[in-house]
């Protein structure tokens, strides 16, 4: 059936059977191509070593850790109402078509995605994670169907059946799910780059501005006026005061981000294992490479039935 097939296709206009040999001679390098890619993605996941949050260096990391919710209100799915760290949702609605031999079309009617701040935690530290523009790859996938825009009832996992002119697809990443990035990790430290200097300068003009407190204070012989030694004092005092506050400021723990890099490079959110990942690239790979070559044998197949090759 497949070499009467192929012949048919050989004996066909020129037009027909130029067109079926291009497409296959140019899906055969486009797979290689992909196929290469991937299996690149995958050697830079094993090569780039997992760091640990408090010792990353700043840049391109890998994390793996846990999610877990930033300190305020809970994120919720606005589907499911269901308690998250990120969603993402599509609704759909079944457009019955006029022309009966078309029959009935999914349209997306409602989409959307979260864009708010979680953290991963490894046992060392936490990192906040900005999802804006990453690939993520949620523990929870889920599709049903309804009679509403909003759904009345939320399975726990896809059904294997459903009913109704509106479909409901979620995906969420839970609280306490193990969590693998890729990313740009930077680190904002309390007392990094700080001036001291212009620090004590900005406070004692703060001090010039109310000048019945700063007589209060230094104006030691009650002249009403701030003599050398007495601007030595405030002076010294202003010191100590942006001092203390560094001493504070440096207790606190450095604040940890992960984010979209600015180049080309992958942002990568998955509850999959770095094992799990790079299998997957492989396997995926390695299909690509069969497309590629059926695809190349096919077009060489149909030249040769036709008797240009």
């Amino acid at each position: 059936m497949l070499i009467d097939f192929g012949r048919s296709i050989a004996a066909a206009a020129p037009g027909s059977f130029w067109t079926v040999v291009v497409i296959l001679g140019g899906a055969a390098p486009l797979c290689f191509l992909l196929a290469f890619g991937r299996l690149r993605e995958a050697r830079l996941m094993q090569d780039t070593p997992t760091s640990r949050v408090r010792s990353a260096a700043q840049g391109y990391v890998e994390l793996e850790g846990y999610a877990r919710l930033m300190p305020g209100p809970d994120i919720i799915s606005p589907l499911s109402r269901a308690r998250c760290v990120w969603w993402r949702y599509v609704i759909e609605h079944r457009d019955q078509r006029s022309d009966s031999r078309r029959g009935s079309e999914w349209q997306v009617i409602e989409k959307a995605s979260s864009d708010e701040l979680f953290m991963l935690a490894d046992g060392s530290g936490n990192c906040i994670i900005d999802p804006h523009g990453a690939q993520t790859m949620p523990s929870l996938k889920r599709r049903w169907r309804g009679n509403s825009p909003r759904p009345i009832e939320v399975p726990a996992r896809t059904p294997w059946f459903g009913f109704g002119n509106f479909r409901y697809t979620e995906e969420l990443i839970c609280v306490g799910d193990p969590l693998y990035a890729l990313g740009l990790f930077r680190s904002q430290t309390s007392v990094l780059g700080e001036d001291e200097a212009g620090d004590v300068r900005e406070l004692l003009q703060d001090w010039k501005r109310d000048r019945r407190e700063l007589l209060r204070r230094f104006d030691a012989n009650g002249d009403g006026e701030i003599d050398v030694g007495e601007w030595d004092a405030a002076r010294t005092a202003a010191l100590a005061e942006v001092r203390a506050g560094q001493l504070e400021r440096s207790l606190q723990p450095d604040l940890h981000v992960l984010c979209k890099p600015p180049d080309q490079r992958r942002f990568l959110i998955s509850t999959l294992s770095q094992e799990q990942l790079v299998d997957r690239l492989r396997h995926g790979a390695l299909a690509l490479l069969g497309v590629s070559l059926l695809s190349g044998l096919a077009a060489v197949w149909l030249l040769v039935l036709r008797g240009l090759f």
